[in-house]
């Protein structure tokens, strides 16, 4: 049996072909893979902080004795066991507070406000006469009583150097705490609770907070005639609201 050359010449010439192409086919694979990141957000803190310090007011504050003719200077204070009276006066509060000379003065103990956090604040304070306790001495916003001789009785405010009297209508003050000195606040972590926080640096030395102090005087008009008033008790309302300031609500 005669072989045909050039059928085993073809035959070689493919296999030596299908040598040649089968590494190039190897190279073609592709090898892929993937992974899936999380990210985690490690945590939240508010810093818009609402910290407002408020008054802490006893029971009798605001009490005050009317003193018309004096009575308490011209015996030297013996119904008080000795206490000292602001002299020249005819209304009078206990002082506290220390920082008055006299255990009673024209002048009552101040209430303080003061803002400690990161946002501004507003306070109105309002203090009015209880009109049902006046049982007839009349109200005015003249402290000297000029041409008065009913039994009159003088109320204000203060606040600072600003003056504001009480009268029958009221008094109302209204203002606005700045919010802390920037770097006043400092970030950290609670570990027994797990999260961060936002307070107040331990170390405050040189940081000036935005406060207000409120205090009432008053007075009485001498030439009045008070007889009929002795058993009178006129009251006075004080009260103060604080909330964030509107345009950062």
């Amino acid at each position: 049996m005669k072989l045909d050359r050039g059928k085993l010449f073809t035959a070689f010439i493919l296999a030596a072909a299908m040598v040649m192409i089968s590494p190039v086919s190897s190279l073609a694979e592709i090898e892929e893979g993937s992974d899936i990141g999380i990210g985690k957000v490690e945590g939240s803190v508010r810093t818009d902080v609402y910290q407002v310090v408020l008054p802490t007011v006893g029971s009798h504050t605001f009490d005050f004795i009317i003193d018309p003719l004096e009575l308490i200077n011209q015996t030297d204070g013996a119904r008080y066991g000795g206490k000292s009276f602001e002299k020249g006066s005819t209304l009078f509060f206990r002082r506290t507070d220390g920082e008055a000379k006299e255990d009673y003065s024209s002048t009552s103990n101040s209430i303080t406000i003061t803002n400690k956090g990161t946002i501004p604040v507003d306070v109105s304070l309002n203090v009015r006469m209880i009109p049902d306790s006046l049982g007839g001495i009349r109200m005015t916003n003249d402290r000297k009583f000029t041409g008065d001789t009913s039994a009159s009785l003088y109320m204000a405010v203060l606040d600072g150097e600003n003056i504001m009297p009480v009268g029958m209508d009221g008094a109302r003050i209204n203002t606005t705490l700045a919010a802390v000195p920037e770097g006043t606040f400092e970030y950290g972590y609670d570990k027994a609770k797990g999260r961060y926080t936002y307070k107040l640096k331990k170390n405050l030395d040189g940081v000036v907070f935005d406060t207000r102090s409120f205090r009432v005087t008053g007075a009485v008009n001498k030439k009045g005639k008070w007889q009929q008033f002795e058993e009178t008790s006129p009251k006075i309302a004080i009260s103060w609201k604080v909330t964030q300031k509107k345009e950062d609500r």
